[in-house]
């Protein structure tokens, strides 16, 4: 499948992913150098509606060198410091980052240098990442982030037995970030003994980062997003990395648990704690069993986030006897992240695949009354579907509203996650013949044709 979209309708940038990694350390200034659009619009869109004001955690600054026109005829460099100087000076910040973006990637500014120089005047480390949007995309913003991440990370002075680090996470205190996913991670890990010594990088500090080697393991958040920082740990310092997918539903979340447990030798442990689990669940289990089976689960991505979810969401309906059918797996996500695809054919991931036209023609993921009218016409086509979705589409099968701003029905990892997902998937049988609002469904999509 290859993309023949314009840019402006692939997915964002190298600068934007960058930014959401050093995002996820706690006390970073990430100091953008450039005018003030682009960080504008991530301070806005990241720390300020996602972190201060849905999830009432305290405002961390985004900087800004602020170029004109006379910098990018000159050079912005001289300015980059004096930044740097008055960032350290107002924030007292544990690490600043600088990020390169496009004009100053242009001009060809040596952020670098004033890094290394930077860091010899304050009193905090000061790390550079050429983060230019056109000098890569949006996967090598994700990717060089982390790996520059590796440069704080110290030798280790002790070995830290049964600790692990978490990979893959970014974002930091955002809505994005699920935490209660996490909590749920981290309450099995606790049932069988195993302590976190950082989520990399979703909240993590710079002492947690300084410790990452000292750990036994590295285990994925999202093997997508953790898989190049993991390979690249093993490889440099030899901490092994436990290559899972995404714990949705029993079968995932045991192969999730015992990736990590039996490397650290706690294997006959983590059975027991799956076991108890097991049981605690078991009607839970049963229904979804009854309700899903011979039935079509129909997965869409568009409105959810990230095709790595949908397809663990479709291996877990299958598990359940569903037949999975995902909409709108974008060829460009396909190409970019062929690594994970392919760990996922491996395990067993193989659903079937829809592409419509709206998608094509307008290129964007968001709501579009194209793809609704296709998504309509698509589950029309099977026989006793039920949608994975977001409760803003309107198909004429039960909905299952799976978005993450329905927090009454979070975790959907693990054990807890099977208990929610359970009840939602009760929930939109038991409401499939409530007719659904005319008036939301024109406010959205516009009249029907």
């Amino acid at each position: 499948m290859i993309p023949k979209l314009q840019a402006s309708h692939a997915p964002m940038c190298k600068f934007f992913t960058a930014y959401y990694v050093i995002n996820g350390i706690r006390h970073v200034v990430p100091l953008v150098h450039g005018p003030t659009g682009c960080p504008l619009y991530v301070s806005d869109f990241v720390r300020t509606r996602e972190c201060c004001e849905i999830r009432g955690v305290p405002l961390e600054p985004t900087a800004c060198t602020s170029l004109d026109e006379s910098h990018i005829i000159y050079g912005g460099e001289g300015k980059l410091l004096e930044s740097v100087k008055e960032a350290y000076t107002k924030y007292h910040p544990d690490l600043i980052v600088i990020l390169s973006c496009c004009c100053s990637g242009i001009i060809g500014d040596d952020v670098e240098s004033i890094a290394r120089e930077a860091e010899k005047i304050v009193g905090c480390r000061v790390l550079a990442l050429r983060s230019e949007g056109f000098g890569g995309d949006f996967r090598s913003g994700y990717e060089d982030a982390f790996k520059l991440i590796m440069e704080l990370m110290e030798p280790p002075r002790q070995k830290r037995w049964g600790t692990i680090n978490i990979l893959g996470a970014r974002w930091g205190p955002t809505t994005t970030e699920f935490d209660m996913d996490l909590d749920e991670i981290e309450r099995l890990l606790g049932e069988v003994g195993i302590s976190v010594n950082a989520v990399i990088a979703g909240g993590c500090t710079v002492e947690e980062l300084k410790r990452a080697r000292e750990v036994e393991l590295n285990a994925s958040w999202c093997y997508d997003w953790g898989q190049k920082l993991g390979d690249l740990m093993q490889e440099r310092f030899g901490i092994p990395y436990s290559k899972t997918g995404q714990p949705y539903g029993l079968i995932a979340t045991e192969e999730w648990l015992l990736g990590i447990a039996e490397p650290l030798g706690m294997g006959e442990k983590a059975r027991a704690v799956i076991a108890k689990e097991t049981r605690a669940v078991a009607s839970d289990l049963s229904y979804l069993r009854q309700a899903l089976d011979g039935k079509t689960g129909i997965i869409e991505i568009s409105e959810f986030p990230g095709p790595i979810r949908a397809l663990s969401l479709a291996r877990m309906a299958e598990e359940f006897g569903a037949h999975p059918v995902v909409i709108n797996v974008h060829p460009y996500t396909i190409k970019e992240r062929m690594p994970s695809i392919k760990f996922l054919l491996e395990s067993g991931v193989n659903p079937e695949i829809i592409l419509t036209k709206g998608l094509f023609r307008l290129g964007s993921f968001r709501s579009s009354k194209e793809t609704e009218e296709e998504l309509e016409a698509i589950v029309r086509e099977y026989e006793d579907p039920i949608f994975f979705g977001n409760a803003g589409r309107f198909p004429p099968c039960p909905v299952v509203n799976l978005t993450l701003m329905n927090p009454a029905f979070q975790p959907q990892y693990g054990f807890r996650g099977i208990t929610n997902i359970a009840a939602l998937v009760r929930q939109a049988f038991e409401n499939k013949h409530l007719p659904r609002s005319r008036l939301f469904r024109g406010m959205l999509y516009g009249p029907p044709r």
